[in-house]
């Protein structure tokens, strides 16, 4: 392990620094939507992109996708398809916003998005913003925003065949379908992927089963999730098009225990239907109006089957069904250098939860949501300053079952509004260099479940405040010939917060607390020859909770966040074949609030290789084999929840 690390560390202090510059150069692309599209180039801070190369030919969800990006953590509970956690600079899952074309996916029950359910079949891009959202964009996340963008109308024509298999049981099976008919387009696809998820690992009897050996294997953490897309378009005129998409996905896994026992059964399953109809029109006022309307419908529906009860501290069958239908319209109006968008997006939300093992347990709630926002962004003349602005309002209206002392509901309605702001200022110094800042104050409304929910060993907090945080960041990027250096620093400053604290009797509530976080992360990359390129990112960051109200949390840091992370790359193209290898380390994690309960580091090295061959008939094949974790480290992201040890995944992908 210290010897790789020291080789890849080598090698960037080897790295001659090239005296060619590259010079500032003002890039006229093709002309966007303003009010649909998501364009980076304009954000004044950093934004991490992802390209569909980096996930194509591998078998992996979003969370496997956005783990080696900088000021991004990701905690999982075990193998493929197991729960997992995403974190933006020390935040938690749940301040955190994911969308997929235009559509939120956090959900105001639980607030949170597993995104290991989530897919990459049709996806073209996904853009990670840890600071400030797009100008234009209603919702904004005290933790950020992370964009998922699927396959558009420039997909090329094309049938592809995609077949896999790994480690544990791991298999997976796709094709996609796209084509085009004069200003028609469309594109389709299915796939599935599953694993066993059956790895073993060295047991120890003080935290997992005691009546197991050395070593064990780990049971009933089997996954399989089938998933079908579409999408069909029309380009309307030059300057107007209609598409409308539709995502199905279905799943079904095994829930582990702590303890790893035999004879657990618990199964979470479920299916997801998303569909939106998007329209767009930039010919208004001479092309100076550009709109965007999207109408969204989206229902999920689970159950958890805890029936045998050794998940937890009691017996569950659970169904859960939450609806949204929503319309969002967004106009932007271009003058000049300025750009001035407005964004109205109108929301009900719909949730019902049964347990069939328990009297009169039906619960019923919603919230119907209206998100406003006005945004302004300028450049200058000669493209070296920019700025945005923008201003949020939410008004949401709740009807939920509260719960009693006495263990009865009853009806209640709430009406809340809360306002957000956020300012960025960016500035180009010469040739090479980018100097940006952005403050903010961002708002995270409570869920239904945190202010209102009875859920095993929670009860809902009717008093609980939103959580509000004052947002700060500067960061310096340097580009040249032979790479790229930014470094960022950040702060923020949680008041209220909110998290969950526990009586005597182990019962949990949210409360109102407050917390900061401050960190530090560089991101570079080096460009050694034509053929080799090195990068690195690293995030050093500190927490505390700084609210008084519970003696054991105060100055304390921040549990389920890793302090210290640092990842090295290297890829050298050796046509046709393609090699990777990566050293990921990550420490200082607390599982508890009241850091008892140190994690230890988690150390990983990755590899990598892929044959790409372009035959005659222009037909391509790909092949891929990944192997994680080589060198069978064992972590736990979760306390007692080891993760997956050497796995190896082979892929191949064949477009006709």
């Amino acid at each position: 392990m210290r010897c790789l690390t020291a080789g890849l560390l080598l090698s960037a202090a080897a790295l001659p620094v090239s005296a060619d510059e590259l010079p500032f150069i003002v890039v006229e692309g093709a002309r966007i939507n303003s009010a649909a599209d998501i364009d980076p180039a304009e954000a004044t801070g950093p934004v991490r992109i992802i390209n569909r190369d980096h996930f194509a030919n591998r078998t992996v969800t979003l969370a496997d996708a956005l783990g080696d990006q900088t000021g991004v953590q990701i905690r999982q509970s075990g193998g493929l398809g197991s729960y997992s956690a995403l974190s933006l600079r020390g935040s938690t899952s749940r301040q955190v916003q994911v969308v997929v074309d235009g559509m939120l996916l956090n959900d105001p029950v639980t607030g949170g998005v597993d995104i290991s359910q989530l897919t990459l079949n049709d996806i073209r891009r996904v853009q990670v913003y840890p600071g400030n959202a797009p100008a234009q964009f209603a919702h904004a996340g005290i933790g950020g925003v992370v964009i998922m963008e699927t396959l558009g109308r420039d997909t090329e024509a094309q049938t592809r065949l995609n077949l896999g298999l790994g480690a544990n049981g791991t298999d997976k099976a796709g094709v996609f379908n796209s084509g085009s008919h004069d200003d028609v387009y469309y594109w389709v696809s299915l796939n599935r992927q599953s694993s066993d998820n059956d790895f073993r690992y060295p047991n120890e009897r003080d935290w997992f089963n005691p009546n197991d050996g050395h070593e064990t294997t780990r049971r009933n953490a089997d996954y399989e999730q089938t998933d079908a897309s579409t999408k069909l378009g029309w380009a309307i005129s030059d300057t107007s098009a209609l598409d409308a998409l539709i995502q199905w996905s279905d799943h079904d896994k095994g829930v582990p225990t702590i303890q790893n026992w035999r004879n657990n059964h618990a199964r979470l399953s479920g299916h997801t239907v998303r569909t939106q109809l998007h329209y767009r029109q930039q010919g208004w006022a001479d092309g100076r109006l550009h709109t965007s309307h999207r109408l969204i419908w989206s229902d999920a529906s689970d159950r958890y089957d805890n029936r045998d009860g050794l998940v937890g501290l009691g017996t569950a069958d659970v169904r859960t069904d939450s609806q949204r239908l929503g319309l969002v319209n967004t106009a932007s109006l271009l003058l000049g250098n300025h750009t001035v968008s407005a964004t109205v997006d109108i929301s009900q939300f719909d949730y019902d939860q049964d347990d069939r093992l328990e009297a009169d347990s039906a619960d019923e709630r919603e919230r119907r949501q209206l998100t406003t926002a006005l945004g302004h962004q300028w450049q200058s003349d000669d493209h070296r300053w920019r700025t945005q602005l923008s201003l949020r309002r939410f008004d949401v209206d709740d009807t939920s079952d509260e719960s009693q002392d006495d263990g009865s509901t009853e009806r209640v309605s709430s009406h809340d509004a809360y306002h957000s702001w956020q300012l960025g200022l960016s500035r180009y110094l010469g040739d090479n260099w980018v100097v940006s800042a952005n403050l903010s104050r961002q708002v995270r409304i409570p869920t239904l479940q945190e202010r209102y929910g009875q859920e095993g060993l929670f009860v809902g907090n009717p008093e609980l405040a939103a959580e509000e945080s004052n947002n700060a960041e500067l960061s310096v990027r340097t580009d040249r010939g032979w790479g790229h250096i930014e470094v960022t620093g950040y702060r923020r400053e949680l008041d209220p917060a909110v998290a969950a604290i526990y009586d005597a009797r182990g019962v949990g509530r949210y409360v109102n607390l407050s917390a900061d976080v401050m960190g530090v992360e560089v991101d570079t990359a080096w460009h050694l020859t034509p053929d080799w390129r090195l990068a690195a990112n690293a995030t050093v960051q500190d927490s505390e909770n700084t609210s008084a109200s519970v003696r054991d949390r105060h100055n304390k840091q921040l549990p389920g966040v890793y302090h210290q992370s640092l990842l090295l790359s290297s890829r050298w193209q050796l046509r046709p074949f393609e090699v990777d290898l990566s050293y990921q380390y990550d420490d200082d994690l607390y599982y508890d609030a009241a850091n008892l309960l140190a994690a230890d580091a988690r150390q990983l090295v990755n590899a990598g290789v892929n044959w790409r061959h372009t035959w005659h008939n222009r037909q391509q094949t790909d092949v891929r084999l990944e192997v994680r974790n080589l060198t069978d480290e064992l972590y736990q992201d979760f306390n007692r929840f080891p993760g997956q040890g050497r796995s190896w995944f082979l892929n191949l992908t064949h477009t006709l």
